[in-house]
């Protein structure tokens, strides 16, 4: 006779089905002495236990009713269960093996498959998978493991074979297998099924965040940019605490029109949301600063790379250090390229932060008495603004690789100039506008190979080709029906777009069709796939005016346009990444390129296409002064940079009486 025949079991599973585990231990432990040897007995204590979260005394429980009846198959798999929760993996491995020698349970080979896998042994894996396939070929969970594994092994149409089968088996409407095929559909870029495959899993139980989020990724990746955003939103409504979709929100707020208005309010709901964490928060006193003193500048990002955060540093680099400037990196890479090898000899000590913890990598500012930190990244994908927060600087600036306000009251500047950050446009930040006199930033040019720059293509196309080499989720809809209307306007004319995107069909098939709706057939469009840098700078040669987009202007497109002397004609918009091309256009002595409006943009657009010989000759103009210009002067820049910074630490030295 065992505990399952007691009068209280019954009540017991009825507290146990409401979820209600402590009453049900109580009761259960009313009758411990006399059932102290019972293998079922220990078995209930040892689940109640663990539905508490008392895991030791779990498994003391299912320990001993193994022991006492070691034919009892459900207190072993529930030990296993438990050894696996508990990340005890070997241990757990030892016992489901023991369980499918008795009994060839489904759910040992399904846990033995998932600790396997785990445990990187992904072709074990699949082998018990499937074993437990051919004994229960109507498995979902097991249909459901093996795309898994394939996936993860980017054998994406094995994948695809048995997501498919756990989507036949599918019962109970869980969303993971259809989410999870959606993923393997856009690995290989298959967007059209993705998203079918992501709408479907929102009917079906699950992680609906987790789908949108997904979703959100998709439309991105095509250019849909007001689909992502909206799938973001809902993402949040369901996930409002997750910081990482916060952030890819506002990433792409800039964006668009409408939602720009959002920005800066979502900022500050982010930096609320950032865990502060008070005993990280150490700052260095300044003690005897002077203005001759060495500073130390650290500074933060995800993008020591072939990027336009290290073109903007290469050149400058070695130049601060002749300011008296100790430079330290702190990078939070997802990859390193050779350009990374570069600056890492250009900085005093470079660090890879990437596996460390906030505890850790403040820790280590911290020890580096950094007097001041910058952050380069902003909201982009390798963010690390949760250091930020704890205030572990005297001094933190924002800078370059983002053009916004950040929301976060602990950094202390935004480095801008006079006309992507006038002193009017201060309420557009939580940061105080550091101005450097000529220009926000630079443009390394050290290493771009010598390439020739050539007369305007107009002249012996006998056309005008228009051209934008920016990001594609800055072409909007608004910018492609001023496009559309130059176009018009300009006789045989042609519009050359090259970005990364342009191979993706499902992009180049929305951009073709935007333009469309606006009378303008694909013969007027001319797509490039992007290149190498040496062969993307050549591309200038082929554009007689370049054309900047908005709300978000180019930035490092926009300094290589200039740097190959081809003008840009961009619009003065009201925030700084609205702004770029006017500073550059300024530093250029090209404020004539620079519009007000729309509809001064296109008139330029018009006016200045119509005159071909005019064209060359502001070419001409950029070829013999574009390059002595603030924009490619390291060394002026470093000096401007060094001495904005100098100021501003003299400037909290002063404040906090710390000399």
């Amino acid at each position: 006779m065992t505990y399952k025949d007691n009068k209280n079991f019954l009540l017991i599973n009825s507290l146990v089905q409401e979820k209600k585990f402590f009453e049900a231990r109580e009761l259960l432990l009313k009758d411990k002495n006399k059932y102290l040897l019972d293998y079922f007995f220990l078995y209930i204590l040892g689940f109640l236990e663990d539905q508490l979260g008392n895991s030791n005394q779990a498994i003391s429980n299912y320990l001993e009713s193994v022991r006492l009846n070691p034919s009892f198959k459900e207190s072993k798999f529930s030990l296993g269960s438990i050894y696996y929760k508990l990340r005890k993996l070997d241990e757990a491995k030892l016992i489901f093996l023991d369980l499918i020698e008795e009994t060839k349970d489904i759910r040992s080979y399904h846990n033995l498959a998932l600790i396997l896998f785990d445990q990187t042994l992904y072709d074990d894996s699949i082998l018990y998978l499937k074993i437990a396939s051919n004994l229960y070929p109507t498995s979902y969970e097991v249909h459901h493991q093996l795309g898994l594994v394939y996936s993860k092994l980017k054998k994406y149409y094995e994948a695809i074979k048995y997501y498919d089968l756990a989507n036949k088996f599918n019962e109970k409407k869980d969303s993971s297998t259809l989410n999870n095929l959606g993923n393997v559909y856009s690995d290989l870029k298959d967007y059209d099924r993705a998203i079918f495959c992501y709408n479907q899993a929102l009917k079906f139980d699950g992680d609906k965040s987790k789908i949108y989020n997904n979703l959100a990724v998709a439309y991105s990746d095509i250019g849909d940019l007001e689909k992502t955003i909206y799938c973001y939103e809902q993402s949040l409504l369901l996930n409002s605490k997750n910081l990482i979709i916060r952030q890819r929100y506002i990433f792409y707020l800039l964006y668009n029109f409408e939602t720009k208005k959002l920005y800066k309010q979502e900022t500050i709901k982010y930096s609320e949301e950032i865990d502060y964490l008070p005993n990280l928060s150490k700052i260095n006193k300044l003690k005897n600063f002077t203005e001759d003193r060495q500073i130390n500048l650290g500074i933060v990002s995800g993008d020591f790379r072939k990027h336009p955060v290290g073109y903007f540093l290469m050149d400058i680099l070695n130049h601060l250090k002749n300011e008296n400037i100790k430079l330290f990196a702190y990078s939070n890479p997802e990859i390193e390229d050779d350009y990374t090898e570069s600056l890492k000899e250009r900085f005093d000590v470079f660090n890879n932060i990437s596996s460390l913890s906030d505890k850790d990598s403040a820790a280590k500012i911290y020890d580096d008495k950094i007097d001041i930190l910058i952050d380069m990244s902003g909201f982009s994908n390798q963010t690390r603004l949760s250091l930020f927060k704890q205030k572990i600087s005297p001094v933190q600036v924002s800078w370059a690789g983002w053009l916004a306000t950040t929301g976060l009251k602990e950094i202390d500047y935004i480095v801008g100039d006079s006309i992507v950050t006038p002193e009017t446009h201060k309420d557009y930040y939580v940061e105080k506008i550091l101005q450097l006199p000529n220009i926000w930033c630079h443009l390394s040019t050290s290493d771009i190979k010598q390439i020739d720059t050539n007369h305007t293509p107009a002249l012996i196309n006998n056309y005008i080709t228009f051209g934008c080499f920016n990001s594609m989720h800055k072409i909007n809809n608004k910018v492609i029906e001023a496009w559309s209307e130059i176009l018009h306007a300009v006789l045989n004319s042609k519009i050359l777009i090259k970005n990364f995107q342009v191979n993706n069909y499902l992009y180049k098939k929305k951009i073709i069709n935007e333009f469309k709706k606006n009378n303008i057939l694909e013969d007027r469009l001319i797509f490039e796939e992007a290149s190498l840098r040496d062969k993307l700078l050549l591309s200038y040669n082929n554009i007689d005016i370049a054309l900047d987009t908005f709300p978000y202007t180019g930035g490092t497109t926009s300094l290589e346009t200039a740097w190959m002397c081809v003008p840009l004609l961009t619009i003065r918009g009201d925030s700084f990444i609205s702004r770029c091309g006017a500073s550059i256009n300024s530093n250029l002595n090209q404020d004539h390129w620079t519009a007000e409006n729309v509809k001064q943009y296109i008139q330029l657009a018009k006016e200045y296409a119509s005159d071909y010989k005019k064209l060359d000759i502001n070419r001409s103009y950029l070829r013999d002064n574009s390059r002595k210009s603030p924009i490619f002067n390291s060394k002026l820049f470093s000096k401007n940079f060094a001495k904005a910074l100098r100021k501003i630490l003299l400037e909290y030295v002063t404040t906090n009486n710390n000399i």
